[in-house]
């Protein structure tokens, strides 16, 4: 409570503080210190001090506490001046009010060992001059000359010439120049103190007599009851015990040495005091405690409060290890995407560490009361992120060291992306996307170095993108076999990075190099940049919060010298009466002696803050991650990769005449416009008139490319016809139909697209649709004339045969028709819907890919419902039943004898059932029935 102080006390105050400071009364100086003195005594209680063991105690640790900080020239002359005050003779009627002066001053006394480190020039110690020490040798045996007496080397005193050891010659034998002078010199030295080196380099060392010996007893300078209490249980147990029993003691700790231990052990674990290794795994030791606590209650809270803690940042400097990279092999056997995911995680808790060593800074200056319950109580704030990242870990990490590096990426970033859906809050949520965000390194830096710099280089098979073993491949880039993809960013990675990577591929092999830009960012970085602005956009924070900051914000120029601009003189001739100024104005001056007259500009770096911090700063809640980072992924793909795919689409078609090589193999193959007619026909006509060179594949080449060489001048000489060899025994037009082939060059990269199995196809549709020509020949040259007789004779029977005939020509237009049908549901349908599909696909096809897409369907297609008419889904084919009974119509049609009424009705039954098969197929609306 407040009180007014008397004049008497105030009179005395005013005395000491002349005595004790030096200060002049009335004086500034003097009057802060007298204000600061009467606002104590007003706040404080009255001080009657009795005993001289406590102030004794206490000046003792205010002495300890000086050494402990480095001051101890100041710790000594506080006990000696104390010693000279409160002497021990001092009478027992003054020591009281001593006592009480000392400890009026010690409450008086406001963090000394701050003071002294604020204002150490107050504080240094000055050398004394003192009085010149006199040389009493020297100047006593000033004037008195040395003489070395003659010794004769005959005597025994000869002897003494042979000693060459210095230890027995006398001094007087001594040369006076060479002589050691005697002098008395002080043991004392008077040194000025550098106190903030000193107490650097008490900082720098932790070793302690205490740290390493096996027992320890710190007792505390209290001795309250509850400041004792470890001690007094000990000594309590000692007394029940009464000597029957050998109490093993405990080693008793300051609680500030505990405090310094457990932040030692929280950066590496060791040996100490407290802490042992029982195997692998850090304990405490049994009978070590602190004063305040018994020994059990000591370890109990230290297993539950610190050590989980110490533990967990072992864990993680344990998984940290398993990426040293000890040689070579170590960089390929180790998946680099688990190790962008440690860097991380590295990243993540290294602040934590930061925290510990501000925390042992504030230990260490000892300026506020830390206790181990307020040590407990930071931990667990400190350690908040660090239990959140265990539990993330043990969900997302494998044994990667036991499987392919492949699984372990593809598996660590599923399980990273998925769990974003099951984030717990803010900090949960940051953590996790950043630990995502940045073990996508690896997989997108393979992407950048892949597109921009045509280097695929996996060198740790983990990518889900690999070279196939298929050298006759150009674009050999496949999806790994070994793996489930299921996330969404790594579909992306499988179907339009995969698309692109081919795209510029090809483009580089097509010695295109326009796709190459000059962006300063990777792919990794834009793609970091871009979840950055999109989260500013959902939280409607400014952009500059993710921007690193530079403290240099003023362009200020500092000059060595005053400087003043003529400007601001108001009269000309006050710049005269100003001397050693610089005249700012004179451009020529500033410019000619800028490095003299200028400071260097310090360039400084501006502050980089880590990935988390940012995303920290702009998240204020949960954020929607369902296909938030696919969209920024697909968006920078399509952005700086879409031109590739259009690129390759132009090329193709102004160079190497994509479009006119469908166009090409649509007429030679397909048949379209009928362009082959003049080689169809051809060919029938001289199997029919039985011409040996009928196979001659020279012959048949030569004639094909004439027809198309005005045509298409680019690819006639690509196109030949093969004859199987054995075309020679073969006088059978239908045989022949299958004998004969086309064969087509596809050069690279057209290749690329058209591929050989395609070819196949187009050659089964070829002989499909040359067989429907060869059976349309056929009939159309079965002339009605042929059946008329020749003879008169003839024309007797001609009557009796005029039913056969009827059932000739019936079948003959049968059969006409029905192949007239197929071939137009080929061409008018078929063909139709399949070549107005692909177009349209090739219109809209942007890349390789979709252009290699829209082929195959459209050949793939086009095979498939050819086939379906060929087949009809029966497995004799009753397409070759039509064939087979055209062959036989033509040779009773040539020989009406050979048409007997069975072989009609055989050639009908097969005609019905083949029409009834047929027809729903081509005609799925008609139900006509014959």
């Amino acid at each position: 409570m407040a009180r007014q102080i008397s004049v008497e006390v105030s009179e005395l105050v005013k005395d000491l503080i002349i005595q004790v400071t030096g200060y002049q009364g009335g004086s500034e100086s003097f009057n802060r210190v007298q204000k600061y003195f009467h606002e104590k005594l007003r706040k404080s209680d009255t001080m009657y001090f009795l005993n001289k063991t406590e102030v004794d105690k206490i000046m003792a640790g205010m002495a300890e506490k000086f050494n402990f900080h480095g001051f101890f020239s100041q710790s000594e002359a506080l006990i000696e001046a104390y010693n000279n005050y409160i002497t021990k003779n001092v009478p027992e009627y003054h020591l009281t009010s001593r006592l009480n002066v000392v400890k009026f001053l010690l409450c008086m006394s406001e963090k000394p060992t701050s003071k002294f480190l604020e204002n150490p020039h107050e504080f240094q110690i000055q050398p004394q001059e003192k009085d010149e020490e006199i040389n009493w040798s020297e100047y006593l045996m000033e004037g008195i000359e040395y003489s070395i007496p003659k010794i004769d080397e005959s005597s025994d005193c000869s002897e003494i010439s042979s000693i060459t050891d210095d230890r027995y010659t006398p001094d007087y034998f001594e040369d006076n120049k060479t002589a050691p002078l005697v002098t008395i010199t002080s043991c004392e030295k008077d040194v000025v103190m550098n106190l903030r080196a000193n107490r650097e380099e008490l900082y720098n060392t932790i070793q302690h007599t205490w740290y390493n010996d096996t027992n320890f007893q710190d007792k505390p300078f209290s001795e309250r009851r509850e400041a004792n209490i470890g001690m007094l249980w000990e000594k309590h147990l000692e007394n029940q015990a009464m000597g029957l029993v050998v109490l093993k003691k405990s080693t008793v700790l300051s609680e500030y040495k505990v405090l310094r231990e457990i932040l030692w052990q929280l950066w590496e674990t060791h040996t100490s005091t407290v802490f042992y290794f029982d195997g692998n795994i850090i304990k405490i030791r049994d009978n070590v405690t602190i004063s305040s606590l018994r020994a059990g209650s000591f370890k109990n809270f230290l297993e539950n409060q610190v050590v989980p803690y110490i533990h967990l940042l072992e864990f993680f400097r344990d998984f940290d290890k398993l990426f040293d990279i000890k040689n070579e092999e170590c960089v390929t056997t180790v998946s680099q995407t688990y190790r962008s995911y440690n860097n991380s995680l590295q990243n993540l808790i290294r602040p934590l560490y930061l925290k510990l060593s501000q925390l042992e800074d504030k230990v260490r200056e000892q300026e506020t009361i830390y206790t181990l319950l307020n040590l407990s109580e930071d931990l667990e704030h400190f350690f908040e992120p660090i239990k959140l990242l265990k539990t993330i870990h043990d969900y997302v990490v494998i044994d990667f060291e036991k499987n392919q590096n492949i699984i372990s990426a593809t598996s660590l970033l599923t399980r990273l992306h998925d769990s974003l859906q099951f984030s717990t809050n803010k900090l949960d949520q940051d953590l996790r996307v950043t630990l995502y965000i940045e073990s996508l390194y690896y997989y997108l830096n393979v992407v950048h170095s892949w597109f921009v710099k045509n280097d695929f280089n996996d060198y740790s098979n983990e990518f889900l993108i690999t070279k196939s073993t298929d050298t006759g491949c150009d674009l050999n880039f496949v999806i790994s076999d070994e793996i489930c993809i299921s996330d969404g960013l790594l579909k992306i990675m499988s179907t339009l990075v995969l698309k692109i990577g081919k795209n510029v591929h090809l483009l580089r092999l097509l010695k295109d190099f326009s796709l190459v830009n000059d962006r300063e960012e990777t792919i990794y970085e834009e793609f970091v940049r871009r979840v950055l602005e999109e989260l500013c956009r959902l939280f409607n924070s400014d952009e500059k919060i993710f921007i690193d900051e530079n403290f240099e914000t003023t362009e200020e120029i500092s000059y060595k010298f005053p400087v003043i601009s003529s400007d601001d003189c108001s009269k000309p001739t006050e710049m005269d009466k100003l001397d050693n100024l610089v005249d700012t104005t004179d451009g020529f001056l500033m410019l000619a002696f800028e490095d003299y007259f200028k400071y260097d500009k310090e360039e400084v770096e501006p502050k980089k803050r880590s990935l988390f911090e940012k995303i920290s700063s702009i998240t204020k809640t949960f954020f929607p991650v369902s296909n938030f980072f696919e969209k920024i992924f697909c968006g920078i793909l399509k952005e700086r990769f879409t031109v590739s795919g259009l690129k390759v689409k132009n090329i193709l078609m102004e160079e190497y005449l994509l479009e006119k090589e469908f166009r090409f193999m649509r007429h030679i193959f397909l048949f379209f416009d009928n362009l082959l007619f003049p080689f169809y026909r051809r060919f029938f006509m001289e199997v029919y008139a039985q011409n040996k060179n009928w196979g001659n594949d020279i012959w048949l080449t030569s004639h094909l490319q004439d027809i198309i060489m005005d045509i298409y001048p680019e690819f006639y000489e690509k196109c030949s016809v093969q004859i199987d060899e054995n075309w020679k025994v073969c006088n059978d037009a239908l045989e022949a139909c299958n004998m004969i082939s086309l064969q087509l060059d596809i050069p690279w990269p057209l290749n690329l697209i058209i591929i050989p199995s395609q070819i196949d196809m187009y050659k089964d549709v070829f002989h499909f649709i040359l067989k429907i020509k060869w059976g349309l020949y056929t009939l159309n040259n079965l002339s009605f004339t042929d059946l008329e007789p020749r003879r008169q004779k003839d024309r007797i029977n001609f009557k009796s045969h005029k039913s056969t005939i009827m059932k000739l020509k019936y079948l003959r237009f049968a059969f006409n028709n029905l192949l007239n049908s197929i071939h137009h549901y080929i061409f008018s349908f078929i063909f139709t819907k399949c070549l107005q599909k692909f177009e349209l696909d090739f219109e809209e096809a942007n890349d390789l890919s979709s252009i290699i897409s829209s082929h195959a369907d459209f050949i793939n297609s086009s095979n498939r419902m050819v086939n379906e008419v060929k087949e009809c889904g029966q497995i004799d084919r009753p397409f070759d039943s039509v064939t087979t009974c055209i062959k036989i119509l033509k040779y009773m049609w040539e020989n009406p004898l050979y048409a007997t009424p069975e072989r009609l009705y055989d050639i009908y039954k097969n005609y019905k059932r083949t029409f009834n098969i047929i027809n729903p197929i081509i005609s799925p609306t008609c139900l006509f029935d014959y």
